[in-house]
This record gives C-alpha cells, sequence and structure tokens, in this order.
C-alpha cells in the first residue's frame, strides 16, 4: 500500500507540473535556462570538494568482522556503585586488582565498603607496576590461590595495567601457571617478520579464566573491551625487557562499569597521555590493513570526541562532561579495533619504548604517532584527510597529521625519544622488539628493519 501511494503521488506531482509547464511555456523556458547556469556554477565550486570526501580505498562490506557476545556495559555517574550486584550474579567473592596510585587515591576503600555490606568477601591486589610484569603475575597469582578461586570474581579498579594484569592473572590462576607461558613471544624470520613457527605460547590454557569485572579509571588503553594485553618480561633478558601478548576470550569482562567521577582525580599529564592513546587507537583502528565498516564508524567518531574533548579534560579535571565523553571515546575506539582490525605499527614502535625505557605508554605513542603516519602516507591519504575532517581541520592528509601534531601540542604530549629518555644507542634493541610485536601484523604498510630504525631516528 505505501508503494502504491508514494506511485500515485508521484504520477500526480508529474501531471501537475506538465500542466504548469503547459500553462506558462515561456517562464518554464527561462526556468531551464536559470537552472543550468546555476547548476554549471555549483558543478564548478562543488565538484572538487564532493571529490575530496570520497574515503579510500572503499572498505567492502564483504570485510569480515567479529562482534562476539558483548559484555553488560553501563555508564553514568555513580554506576560503580552497583558492583556488588554484578558480582553476585557470577560468585560469591571479589578479588579486586588495582594499584597503589588507584588505591591511594581514596577510589578503592568505599568500593570494597560496598561490596562487603552486601556479604561479598573481598580481597585487594594491589602490586601492579605502570607497565606490568612477570613478578606483578606471580605475586598476584599467589594471592589469589591463597583467596580461593572458587566462586571468586577478578575485579579490575584502574587504568589498562591494571586490566592487562588483573586479565592475566584471571587466565593464568585457574591453569596452575605464576609465569609467561601463555603469552606469545614470537621471534622473526629471515626476512624480518614474525616467524609463525614460533608463535605458539609455551603453555596453553586448558581451563578457563575466571569471570571479570571491570571499572576503568582512566581513559585510555580500552583494555574493558577485550581479553588481551601486555605483560612485561623482565627475567628473560634482565637488561631488555620485552612487552609480551596475551589473548583469551574467557578474561574479557563479563560486567563494564565506565562511572566517569572515577576519573576526575587523574592528573593532567596522565590524561592527556591516555587521550593520546585513544586517538592512536582509533586512527590505526581505522586505517588498520583489517578495517572495517562497523569498526570505521566507532573510530570516527572516537576521533571527533578525543579532539573535542580531550583539551578539557587535561585543561579542567573536573570537567565531569569532558571527563564522561573522554570514557566514551576511549571504549568506542576499544569496541573498534576489538572487532578485527586490531592496531599497527604506532603501537608496535611504542610498546618496546614503554617496556625498555618505562615510560607511559600513551606517551610513547604521542611520539611515535605522527612519523609513522608520514611513513604510512602513501598508502591511507584519503584516510589521514578523514581524519583531519574528523579532528575540524581540512579534508586533506597533511591537515591530518598536522591536526594530530597541534593537539599533542595543545595537551603537551609532543615531546621527542630523548626527552623519554632514548639515545641513539637504545634504536637497535627498540627496532628489534617493534618487528617482533604482533601488533605490526595489521599495520597499512608493513616496514623493514631499516623503515623502524628510521623512524625511531626521525622520532629522537
Amino acid at each position: 500500500m505505501a508503494a502504491k501511494k508514494k506511485s500515485l503521488k508521484k504520477k500526480s506531482v508529474k501531471k501537475s507540473a506538465k500542466k504548469a509547464s503547459k500553462k506558462s511555456p515561456k517562464k518554464s523556458a527561462k526556468k531551464k535556462s536559470v537552472t543550468k547556469k546555476a547548476t554549471k556554477k555549483t558543478k564548478k565550486k562543488t565538484a572538487p570538494a564532493a571529490a575530496s570526501r570520497t574515503t579510500g580505498p572503499v572498505v567492502s562490506a564483504q570485510r569480515m568482522f567479529n562482534l562476539a557476545v558483548m559484555s553488560e556495559t553501563v555508564s553514568g555517574p555513580g554506576v560503580a556503585a552497583s558492583l556488588p550486584q554484578h558480582v553476585m550474579k557470577r560468585g560469591q567473592k571479589a578479588f579486586i586488582v588495582t594499584d597503589h596510585g588507584v588505591r591511594g587515591a581514596g577510589i578503592v576503600a568505599p568500593i570494597v565498603e560496598n561490596l562487603e555490606k552486601a556479604g561479598v568477601k573481598t580481597f585487594v591486589f594491589d602490586e601492579v607496576s605502570p607497565n606490568p610484569t612477570d613478578v606483578n603475575v606471580a605475586a598476584g597469582v599467589a594471592a589469589l590461590n591463597r583467596f580461593g578461586i572458587d566462586g571468586t570474581v577478578v575485579v579490575f579498579i584502574g587504568g589498562g595495567s591494571v586490566m592487562d594484569c588483573g586479565k592475566y592473572i584471571a587466565l593464568a590462576a585457574p591453569n596452575g601457571v605464576d609465569n609467561l607461558h601463555l603469552a606469545f613471544a614470537p621471534n622473526l624470520d629471515a626476512n624480518d617478520r614474525i616467524d609463525f613457527g614460533t608463535l605458539a605460547p609455551k603453555a596453553q590454557a586448558s581451563k578457563p579464566g575466571l569471570p571479570t569485572i571491570a571499572i576503568p579509571t582512566t581513559s585510555g588503553t580500552a583494555s574493558e573491551t577485550n581479553g588481551g594485553g601486555l605483560i612485561t618480561d623482565t627475567l628473560t633478558n634482565p637488561k631488555v625487557h620485552r612487552k609480551l601478548t596475551f589473548s583469551n576470550p574467557t578474561v574479557a569482562p563479563v560486567a563494564i562499569l565506565l562511572d566517569p567521577t572515577l576519573t576526575v582525580g587523574m592528573p593532567s599529564r596522565g590524561t592527556a597521555a591516555c587521550g593520546m592513546d585513544v586517538l592512536t587507537h582509533a586512527i590505526e583502528c581505522y586505517t588498520s590493513a583489517g578495517s572495517n565498516p562497523y569498526a570505521d564508524a566507532l573510530a570516527l567518531h572516537a576521533i571527533r570526541l578525543t579532539g573535542q574533548w580531550l583539551p578539557k579534560a587535561v585543561a579542567n579535571g573536573s570537567d565531569l562532561e569532558a571527563r564522561a565523553q573522554m570514557q566514551v571515546a576511549s571504549h568506542l575506539a576499544g569496541r573498534a579495533f576489538s572487532s578485527g582490525p586490531l592496531l599497527g605499527l604506532v603501537h608496535a614502535t611504542g610498546h618496546p619504548i614503554s617496556g625498555q625505557l618505562h615510560q607511559a605508554h600513551g606517551q610513547t605513542l604521542a611520539t611515535m604517532l605522527p612519523h609513522v603516519m608520514r611513513y604510512n602516507r602513501d598508502v591511507v591519504a584519503e584516510r589521514y584527510a578523514d581524519v583531519g575532517e574528523a579532528l575540524g581541520s581540512e579534508h586533506d592528509p597533511e591537515a591530518g597529521i598536522a591536526a594530530v601534531e597541534k593537539l599533542s601540542a595543545t595537551v603537551g604530549t609532543n615531546k621527542r625519544l630523548r626527552e623519554l629518555g632514548a639515545t641513539s644507542d637504545n634504536i637497535a634493541d627498540l627496532t628489534q622488539d617493534a618487528l617482533r610485536d604482533l601488533i605490526i601484523l595489521n599495520t597499512a604498510k608493513y616496514p623493514t628493519r631499516g623503515d623502524v630504525h628510521e623512524l625511531y631516528a626521525r622520532a629522537l
């Protein structure tokens, strides 16, 4: 019926148009000529803009992406108070993983009190370093085993380091592991690419991890959106620490509580670094070799939100709206890359800096991002133009890179590699670890050893 009505409407419109043209042929001809002139003028003005907006390369809607059953996600001021009900759906005890900073800020105590009032037995483990290590894992597994794994839910209260460490502990304890044998530690082949023959971890998880719940206190890593993470190996080579990747869907959080009130106490420097992590997630996801339509939409919006709200969150940490918007941006970017695209060369080059030089993850990304963007420019120029537009600049690849640099300068993360403690002597080891990082596999343009060395040299 609706289709017929539309058809009849169109016919009646056509008839009335014909009548009008019969009544005043001169006026009609005049209108046509005016319309033609206007159209020509408009075409001249709008054609270049229309062409510049074409996003390329076009991502096929047939491109695979993975939307696994999503966790229960609750967002808004005060939602952390609902933790007891989420724990009691999955168990009777809560093993809380956090760090000294979050605990010292007074965030953990009221949450523990709330759990205990509800009859949930709790234990707080706070021995997590800014870049979590195998030593942290061993201590956490020992503490969890003493607490008892039966009926236990592992709750993360903190940033990416806490969430990554907590996930690994939740996986390792039920599997009788207290080291990094569940993580990937691949070597390189003769072409300086990941040797898949060396990819398998030393141990396999035969049992699922414990259920986990995430309460992020930073807006950056989006570690709450997946079952993977990074742990630094300090024991294999005590002189050169290496970040190792792990992944297991059974430790992806079953519930996520995004409470912006828990992020307001974060210092401006940390807020800025975390915000640049959000931006890098979104840009790398959008330009990934594995990009897909679902991820594209989320990534572009995360870029828009970051450009608009990060400077405000850095300038005024008590701005709850800015904090909430950045928390959403972080989560969207995480959902985007976790759907299949993963990340790329910025993360691959950033991880060794934080692992070897003990620098904040987001800061290392901010340092490497413009250099990698210039390296990738020839293969994803149109996508970098989209980034520029999303950041409020022109739809142009160079404008996109410049907008990223401007935002980094505004929030104070535009630091050289030497400002992070590196010298030219570090470049060889940094390059080796960047090439061995699994995150490099979906990068827009696969680099040679010389390319990576040159990127670090330019950033120095």
